[in-house]
């Protein structure tokens, strides 16, 4: 799907597609599709015990049924016997329970496999008792990225170290899917495979120069004289061949080389593309050492694949055709011998690619867990040695690798069986030929340069075959590695353009909330019901409790997630119809925790306006309060700093992002604890710097240090996902029972203390 060329996609809205067909046929035959609003599985009867059933939600009623001896069976319930719905969480069991006058009427279990699904029909249901037909029916589910936790073609349950069910993957559709990213090249695919295949074929001519050399040159034909010049002139043949398959080989192999250059690196610069344009949401559910193997390690195997593997399985199909033919066409008797262990050995190679593939699988989930360890360990290694933790990371790190190390000896196990099985099975036809090939050569029934010619045949036939059986090890990688490549270009943004955007190339910075509501598992909502309207160039502090949902807020304006429930607009226009780009593009951050990019204090700067001159990124600079620190590198503007900026200070690190806000020139501007974490000299020079940034600017700035909002236009406190109060500083101060005023006094006394310790 498109990123900038899509259209709104949600998930279904429950309805009958969640529901088994023989409960549709049986049950809900005379319930037309469209009158339901929502189905949702739940597993678990009224004592908590395994009982798998399905909710299903219309305008008028809720209904339970579940399967009894083979039969669903179950009943509906009338909406008007209900007043109220909630969902109880318990310990791994939770219920959704209805009430008419505060009684319970109705409870339904179920445990949190199926929390997201009751979520969904119950937030219809709560529309439905509150009189909102409409809306229950309107109510649209924002797109996710989550992983399923059962296969829907088999409903086996997917393991944990796999994004999709390994039994019903198919490694040959994989990977076909890789010729979507051979097809530009396909020139010089075709010239290579025809090259390879020329080499092929004069590989064939050469065990039969064998015969009249043996026969004729030297003399193994009954009645005929050893010839040398017959021997000279069919070795010299013998040599050209060599020598132009030797060069033909080394150009074949060039041509293939950079064809799986070039493909390694579209598929390197799709997906990367790809991963840029997912969204958060993704991204907090993946490790990075995966998501970094996906781009570089698996990419490269298939490089590896492309470039050789292919050519040389069409080579040793084609060679195994060829030398049948010529086997058949020497000595069609000999011929049948020679076939005799091709049974085993396919039988051998159908037992062992299932289990090669499922050991390659779990081995490259345990080489990506190991490495995410790695990529994950060596950023916070001043934490790490913060806190004494080396021998704890190096404990983790030696149980993956340990994990990694077990798969390994499981594959080095199985090639020790599979390997000599091979071997052996091949010996037996040589055997047989040697013994029955030499009793007709004394018989006079066959010459020895027939049976030497013939054995070189035979070689050339068993050896594509056993290294095809050999190649699977490569096919199985091969699979596995395209297998995790796709898994992350299947995976659609949960965030994009739609198709028919409103650009958002300037903006006033109005921004309104409209009944909003927000869950990141959509089963717990972080925000419930939030009305909020603010005006351009307004200055809104957000505050209150820890967990209240200030962060979650200002992630909605910026589009990071979308609304469960209500709208988010800005200047009048939902957020989700604004060309994606264009809308940040109108939104600065300023984070409690800057990040930096390895680069120049100036690249650094400039990241949101590349374009910027010297210039400007001097005077972004200097109204951030930066310039002066930045002067006194050594190398000033052009000073490198380290990977994440740790070759800066917290107040350094925080100016310098403030700058490149600065000098993005944002209309809207959100500032998420930009002084929480720098000593009070400090944070005056960003404050200083923070009052020029938010002129004319719509701002939303989130701090616990209370002080810092004193110059907000207005105050909103939020506490467990609502808003309890909204005001200026000096009208929540003047109620000494409200939050703010609660949590202004607790500071005062914090502070109090540690100026008497101090």
């Amino acid at each position: 799907m498109s990123v900038v060329e899509a259209d709104r996609a949600e998930t279904p809205d429950g309805g009958l597609e969640h529901v088994p067909d023989a409960l549709r046929r049986r049950v809900l035959q005379d319930v037309p599709p469209e009158t339901v609003l929502a189905a949702a599985e739940v597993d678990r009867d009224g004592r908590g015990e395994y009982a798998p059933g399905y909710l299903v939600l219309t305008a008028d009623a809720l209904g339970r049924f579940a399967q009894s001896d083979g039969e669903w069976r179950g009943e509906w319930q009338a909406l008007e016997g209900y007043d109220r719905s909630k969902i109880v969480e318990g310990l791994g069991v939770h219920s959704l329970r209805v009430f008419h006058a505060d009684r319970v009427t109705g409870e339904h279990r179920f445990t949190l496999r199926c929390a997201r699904e009751v979520a969904r029909l119950h937030r219809r249901l709560e529309k439905l008792l509150e009189g909102k037909a409409d809306e229950a029916r309107g109510l649209k589910e924002p797109q996710t990225e989550d992983k399923k936790s059962r296969c829907e073609k088999c409903s086996r349950v997917i393991p944990s170290w796999a994004e999709h069910c390994p039994a019903c993957i198919s490694n040959r559709k994989i990977l076909y899917r890789l010729l979507d990213f051979v097809r530009p090249y396909r020139l010089q695919t075709l010239a290579g495979c025809a090259l390879a295949i020329v080499l092929a074929i004069l590989s064939l001519i050469r065990p039969w120069l064998t015969k009249p050399l043996f026969d004729r040159g030297l003399g193994a034909q009954e009645g005929v004289a050893p010839d040398y010049d017959v021997v000279v002139f069919y070795t010299v043949l013998l040599a050209g061949l060599i020598l132009i398959g030797a060069v033909g080989e080394g150009i074949q192999r060039r041509m293939m080389g950079r064809l799986g250059s070039r493909v390694a690196r579209s598929i390197r610069d799709k997906v990367y593309r790809h991963l840029q344009h997912l969204s958060l949401s993704y991204f907090s559910r993946k490790q990075t050492g995966s998501l970094v193997s996906r781009v570089t390690t698996d990419s490269d195997r298939l490089w590896d694949f492309i470039a050789f593997t292919v050519v040389e399985l069409a080579v040793s199909i084609l060679t195994v055709v060829g030398v049948g033919v010529a086997l058949f066409w020497m000595h069609w008797k000999l011929a049948f011998f020679v076939l005799l262990p091709v049974p085993l050995m396919l039988v051998l190679m159908t037992v062992f690619h299932k289990k090669m593939h499922r050991l390659f699988d779990r081995w490259t989930h345990r080489w990506h867990d190991m490495t995410s360890v790695v990529t994950g360990a060596l950023p916070g290694v001043r934490v790490i040695k913060a806190f004494s933790q080396e021998e704890r990371e190096i404990r983790r790190f030696e149980s993956k690798n340990g994990r990694v190390f077990d798969e390994e000896m499981g594959l080095a196990d199985m090639f020790s069986v599979y390997g000599p099985l091979m071997v052996f099975t091949t010996q037996i036809g040589s055997i047989i030929i040697w013994l029955l090939g030499g009793w007709w050569v004394v018989q006079g029934e066959i010459s020895a340069g027939t049976l030497v010619a013939y054995t070189g045949y035979m070689m050339m036939f068993y050896r594509p075959i056993h290294m095809l059986a050999h190649m699977d090890r490569a096919f199985n990688r091969a699979a596995t590695s395209a297998q995790r490549i796709f898994e992350v270009l299947d995976t659609a943004p949960s965030i994009f353009t739609p198709r028919d955007a409103r650009p958002a190339e300037s903006v006033r910075g109005e921004i309104e909330f409209r009944h909003v509501s927000f869950s990141y598992d959509g089963v717990r909502k972080v925000l419930k019901d939030i009305d909020l309207h603010i005006q351009p160039g307004e200055m809104i502090g957000l505050a209150g409790p820890s967990g209240g949902g200030k962060t979650t807020t200002i992630n909605l304006v910026c589009r990071f997630y979308d609304a469960l429930e209500g709208e988010v607009l800005i200047d009048g226009v939902d957020v989700r119809d604004y060309d994606l780009g264009q809308l940040r593009g109108n939104i600065g951050v300023v984070l409690q925790e800057p990040f930096l990019f390895h680069g120049t204090v100036a690249q650094n700067i400039a990241y949101g306006n590349p374009d910027a001159t010297l210039e400007e990124i001097l005077t972004a600079a200097k109204a951030a309060n930066a310039h002066d620190f930045i002067v006194g590198f050594p190398d000033g503007y052009d000073t490198l700093v380290g990977e994440r900026g740790h070759t800066l200070s917290g107040g350094e690190l925080q100016r310098v992002s403030i700058a490149r806000a600065i000098l993005h020139n944002p209309r809207i501007l959100i500032l998420d604890e930009a002084t929480s974490s720098v000593d009070t000299e400090t944070e005056s020079l960003i404050q200083e710097a923070l009052d020029r940034l938010v002129k004319q600017r719509t701002t939303i700035a989130i701090a616990h240090r209370l002080s810092t909002l004193r110059k907000a236009d207005r105050l909103v406190i939020l506490e467990g996902g609502e808003i309890k109060e909204v005001g200026s500083h000096e009208e929540l101060c003047g109620k000494p029972d409200g939050i703010y005023a609660k949590l202004l006094r607790m500071q005062a006394e914090a502070q109090s203390l540690i100026a008497i310790q101090g």
